[in-house]
């Protein structure tokens, strides 16, 4: 089992005024829990870890730290949990944990096809990638919201 690291990352505000705010840095793979003006994350990327250290304003939640406070408020879940939660996220096999853009949909059907792809295909693959077909909702941080 790998290592998680628990860090504690600032947030920005919700983009449409209301609903969850999001971490502040880009923290792939994780399990966030947010607290009030702080995001809980725990991945088990150490490289990622380690970049994410290297802001001033990121800190590491110790487990003294994380004792003294309530994972998610009002539901009996430990960090224990959570930290089998980060585990579960490596788990599986890569190219099913990701979505599917229209772009490489589109890509697989011409490929099937024997069509080339060009340069100009690849912009326009890459640019119809922002419309998700499947799996949309992976690409969305794990969290526990109370």
């Amino acid at each position: 089992m790998n290592t998680v690291h628990w860090l504690q990352v600032p947030t920005l505000p919700p983009e449409s005024g209301s609903g969850t705010p999001s971490p502040k840095y880009e923290v792939g793979s994780a399990v966030v829990v947010y607290g009030e003006g702080s995001a809980y994350v725990g991945l088990a990327d150490e490289a990622l870890a380690s970049v994410l250290l290297a802001q001033e304003d990121v800190h590491l939640l110790t487990a003294e730290r994380r004792s003294q406070i309530q994972p998610v408020p009002g539901l009996p879940m430990t960090w224990e949990q959570l930290e089998d939660q980060v585990s579960a996220l490596g788990a599986g096999h890569h190219l099913h944990r990701r979505s599917i853009g229209l772009g490489d949909l589109i890509a697989a059907i011409t490929r099937q096809v024997r069509i080339s792809e060009c340069g100009s295909c690849a912009r326009r693959r890459h640019g119809l990638n922002r419309i998700r077909v499947w799996g949309w909702w992976r690409d969305r941080p794990a969290q526990a919201t109370a």
